[in-house]
């Protein structure tokens, strides 16, 4: 779910998540989850094993969603952390998708879990002040992932494939647009 120099990296510079370590804090090797890193003018483009292909976005998304996102903590300051690992682990699966301008099934339902990921954290986290949720940014995450998804959902349409999840998505698109005297064209 992690490469291994990213993940040798980020012991050395103690930069791992405790969603990532074992109970007794030892670090967990097949609990480690690639970050999301900024794409940067002097950064190169990622190498072919740098690149988790989609069998391995799938199973990473499997266990953001049943080990990690199902078990949502009580405490506001565990609550943030949660969200935090999930929101950054889940753009590091979006990146993935987009360098490697995967457009298919998997894309699909992996854009959707994030969606959902999205929308659940704007109403569980709404309460929570701006240092620990920032609702702007995860509202602007939402969106792009909508983006994402009406652009895979067109190109996978002129393919004749279609999906019955679609209207609701489009429908999450409309309802976050309301705003936009442009949404229905």
């Amino acid at each position: 779910m992690c490469p291994e120099k990213e993940r040798y990296m980020r012991v050395v510079q103690k930069r791992l998540s405790a969603y990532e370590c074992h109970d007794d804090g030892s670090i967990a090797p097949e609990l480690t989850v690639k970050e999301y890193s900024r794409s940067a003018a002097d950064q190169e483009e990622p190498l072919p094993h740098e690149l988790r292909p989609a069998d391995v976005l799938q199973r990473t998304m499997n266990y953001l969603v049943g080990k990690i996102a199902n078990h949502v903590p009580e405490t506001d300051e565990e609550l943030a952390q949660w969200y935090d690992f999930l929101w950054n682990r889940t753009r590091a699966i979006r990146k993935d998708i987009t360098q490697q301008m995967m457009v298919n099934e998997t894309a699909v339902t992996l854009i959707e879990q994030c969606v959902r990921l999205h929308i659940f954290a704007s109403h569980r986290l709404c309460e929570l002040n701006f240092n620990e949720f920032d609702q702007k940014m995860n509202t602007e995450n939402l969106s792009k992932s909508l983006q994402s998804l009406r652009y895979l959902y067109d190109d996978l349409a002129k393919k004749g494939v279609h999906y019955s999840s679609e209207a609701e998505f489009r429908a999450y698109e409309i309802m976050l647009n309301l705003s936009d005297s442009n949404v229905f064209r």
